[in-house]
């Protein structure tokens, strides 16, 4: 890969060579020669990816210009959004829109811009909430020029300049090859799986055991996953966030509660074989299934998935309900009723989670009587 190449994939424009890139051209164009400056192939790379970049410096000035002011609920800022195609609004290190306040979650939400310059923001499943002039937001909805939107306390006014809107179809000004922001609404089946009482744990024994420990955790899970047919969203410290994308049926929950088995089973044998941890540690799991919005975020080839909606934020709030009322499974009412003959495995309890107005139904087991449900539906895993 030359290096004009690797510079454009960082964002940067490409480097001429001591001749310049005008020359390169020149001398490498007849008959396909070799020059000074290295083989045909190479030279025409460089001006290729030098003729992208000047399109998309051309394509950027060109757009029109989109802000987020701050209004109320902190100091007042203004962001200027230009040169991405996506933004992060939170607390945590690394987003875009910073908002330090805590009312906000650390990932709270994300601004997608389209190929034809139109914003779209999208709840990640915060604590509470995005509204988009009163009304909250759980899949990506457009925004127009002088839209309020609230978190929390914090109030901002989005403006963009006059949006010339593009025609379906047409692709006028693209050079056919970027990757733009894809989402689509699935129903899914979410597994959230925390580690008990782990920061206490890394306060007792130190920094090495735990790396040690989170490092071989990570790929298992990561693992176990896979196997069962759903893939890892993320992992938030010593927290999995995996989801089934296919579906909210039998197939997918049974997997997906056989993954949280298999998690603790694991969890428990590495937390013993550890050393300066050496004992067995558990697992809490949380399972919601519901509608989600599904992303697939790419620049130059690399690839951001994310999973937001509703179902993601409550099955978080299902995780804090098994640490505080220590219970080792518990489920979402949907996720329950995919299910075949539960009833003497799973016990019944309604809660008030954040975020919702009314109470939660939800479904709850040992691990123990996990194993014994799915040991009965062992012959329909297998296949």
């Amino acid at each position: 890969m030359s290096a004009e190449i690797r510079r454009a994939r960082k964002g940067r424009s490409p480097q001429p060579t001591a001749m310049g890139n005008r020359t390169i051209l020149a001398r490498t164009k007849v008959k396909g020669k070799y020059s000074k400056s290295g083989s045909f192939l190479t030279a025409c790379q460089g001006a290729i990816v030098y003729a992208i970049f000047q399109h998309a410096k051309r394509t950027m000035s060109d757009s029109p210009k989109a802000f987020f002011k701050l209004v109320a609920g902190g100091e007042e800022h203004t962001w200027t959004l230009a040169g991405k195609s996506t933004y992060r609004v939170g607390r945590g290190e690394g987003s875009d829109i910073l908002l330090p306040y805590p009312w906000v979650s650390r990932q709270h939400a994300m601004i997608q811009v389209e190929s034809n310059f139109s914003h779209n923001i999208v709840d990640l499943g915060s604590a509470n909430g995005t509204f988009v002039n009163g009304r909250r937001v759980y899949t990506p909805t457009r925004l127009s020029s002088n839209d309020h939107v609230k978190i929390g306390k914090s109030e901002l006014v989005f403006q963009q300049e006059n949006l010339v809107a593009v025609q379906s179809g047409d692709e006028t000004g693209t050079t056919g090859d970027e990757t733009v922001a894809f989402l689509q609404k699935n129903q899914v089946t979410i597994l959230v799986c925390d580690i008990r009482q782990f920061t206490p744990l890394s306060e007792e024994v130190g920094a090495g055991p735990v790396s040690q420990f989170l490092a071989l955790w990570t790929k298992k899970v990561a693992g176990v996953v896979q196997k069962n047919g759903g893939q890892v969203d993320k992992f938030i410290g010593d927290a999995v966030l995996a989801v089934w994308p296919e579906g909210a049926d039998f197939a997918a929950v049974a997997m997906a509660l056989l993954s949280a088995l298999e998690i603790s089973i694991l969890t428990r044998k590495l937390g013993l074989s550890v050393p300066g941890i050496s004992r067995e540690l558990q697992i809490g799991a949380a399972l919601n299934s519901g509608e989600a919005v599904m992303g697939n975020i790419g620049v130059d080839g690399q690839r951001d998935f994310t999973i937001v909606g509703d179902v993601v934020n409550v099955a978080f709030r299902l995780q804090e309900i098994t640490s505080r009322q220590k219970i080792e499974v518990i489920l979402g009412e949907k996720t329950y009723g995919q299910l075949r003959d539960a009833s003497s495995y799973f016990t019944p309890q309604t809660y008030t989670v954040r975020g919702k107005t009314e109470s939660v139904q939800t479904y709850s087991a040992s691990f123990e009587n996990l194993r014994q449900y799915l040991y009965k539906w062992k012959s329909l895993l297998k296949k």
